[in-house]
């Protein structure tokens, strides 16, 4: 397999974790006495945080500039983590999506400052928009 339909297939099977959690909370089933929706917004705080600390691996010998950027993906996975912590679930969902989104447009900020293959960004575009999606559907569920 080659490097980038490794990283292709990686970063697709990154977002099946949502999947699943959502079939657990739209069939109302629990894994190891965990709720569908608690494995779901557990598991976008992960990738989140994740998410962040590749930005952060790839702009170290960048600008000033672009690691202010990069320091603003720290401050959208700690906004994640506390609604986490201090909202109820159908908020949280809605900031973990709308961080995701957020980490796209910072790394497409940055896209130009780092060394990152060309079929990226739109890689990054389409499993974003298939983690926000299975957010929309998650807090349908719920409503």
């Amino acid at each position: 397999m080659s490097e980038s339909r490794l990283i292709q297939f990686l970063t697709y099977m990154g977002a099946v974790p949502f999947y699943l959690a959502l079939y657990l909370a739209l069939t109302n089933q629990s894994l190891v006495g965990i709720s569908g929706s608690h494995w779901f917004k557990s598991y976008g705080l992960v990738i989140l945080s994740f998410m962040a600390g590749t930005i952060w691996g790839q702009v170290v010998d960048a600008s000033a500039r672009v690691k202010r950027l990069a320091l603003a993906s720290n401050g959208v996975t700690l906004l994640a983590w506390f609604g986490y912590l201090l909202v109820d679930t159908q908020a949280v969902l809605t900031i973990i999506a709308t961080s995701f989104v957020a980490l796209y447009i910072l790394e497409a900020l940055i896209m130009d400052h780092v060394k990152r293959p060309d079929f990226y960004l739109g890689l990054r575009l389409r499993v974003t928009a298939l983690v926000v999606l299975a957010h929309g559907i998650m807090l349908f569920t719920l409503s």
